[in-house]
Formats: C-alpha cells, structure tokens, sequence
C-alpha cells in the first residue's frame, strides 16, 4: 500500500526533529511527497529510524529509497549465487540431462535457461559451468533489484517508451 501523503510528513517531521538544522521548505516538502509516496509507510519510517541511526545528515530521497528497499531485502533475502548452485547441482542429480529441472529461485530457473540444461549437465568443465553460473545470476539479480527500486513513474515512462519504440519499428508511417 501507497504511504498518505499525511502518513509521509509525518515521517519527514520525524527526520526534520532528527535535523533539526536542516531546512526543510514546501517545495522539498512536495519532492520528498511525490518520490516516496509509493512506499509503504512503516517501511519508509523504518527507513528514516535506519538513515538517523547511522547518519548525521538529513537523508536524500534516494538514501531513503535504498535504505527501504536494502530493509526489504535484508527481511527477505534471496539466495545467494552459491546457494542457488547447489540447487542446481541437486537438480542434476535427482533429474539428470533428460529431465525438467524444478527450482523454487525464479532467477536461478534463468540463469539455467540462458545457460541451457542440458549443456550444465553434460559439461566437462563444472567450474566454468559455476562461474558462468556465478556470473548470469548475479546479473540478473542486480537487474531485478534496479528494476524493484525503480520509481514507479519512471517504469510506466519506459514501458510507454518500449511500446512506441516497437510501433515505431514496426509501422512504416513513423
């Protein structure tokens, strides 16, 4: 759920105690308003009590933002590139090359399948598979973690912007 825009000054009140030197006039109001207003409320306050417990300045929007989500992440980790190996060293071992690999990370299921299953099961090479692995995975994670924080509006901007780019390509009018 959208933080309020009340529920939000309540939490910039909260920094702007914390600063109390820091000025905080309407139109910094109205930035912080419109670029926080997608995170859930308690998850941005927990984000304000982190940035004042470590940090003698008043926070950016953006230190706001990677504090929330570095939260989210820490409350919900994901599997590490070594973890998400070794479950796909299981899947080797209980399906074999023929089978259909079940995984429960969606990112290590594409890493597998930019990789291709079969080549991963037969390889010769098991640590240039890992590293290749290692190396995909990582990839993808950082790509879903830009993607999460990415503000809302910038997402529907870019959709927009590849669906008029594929009008564009495929219209001979444009």
């Amino acid at each position: 759920p959208k933080t309020s825009p009340l529920e939000l000054l309540k939490t910039v009140r909260l920094l702007g105690d914390a600063y109390p030197s820091f000025p905080l006039s309407s139109a910094t109001l109205d930035v912080y308003v419109r670029l926080l207003a997608d995170l859930p409320a308690e998850l941005l306050e927990q984000a304000a009590l982190d940035h004042i417990s470590r940090s003698a300045f008043f926070p950016t929007v953006a230190e706001l933002r990677t504090a929330a989500f570095d939260l989210l992440e820490a409350a919900n980790p994901s599997p590490s590139a070594q973890e998400a190996w070794l479950a796909v060293l299981a899947e080797v071992e209980r399906v074999g090359h023929a089978g259909q690999p079940q995984f429960a990370d969606p990112l290590a299921q594409q890493a597998v399948g930019a990789l291709g299953w079969r080549s991963l099961c037969l390889s010769e090479n098991p640590v240039s598979e890992r590293a290749h692995f290692v190396q995909v995975y990582q990839a993808l994670r950082a790509g879903q973690q830009q993607e999460a924080r990415r503000l809302p509006e910038v997402r529907r901007f870019l959709a927009l912007q590849a669906g008029s780019s594929v009008a564009a390509l495929t219209d001979p009018t444009h």
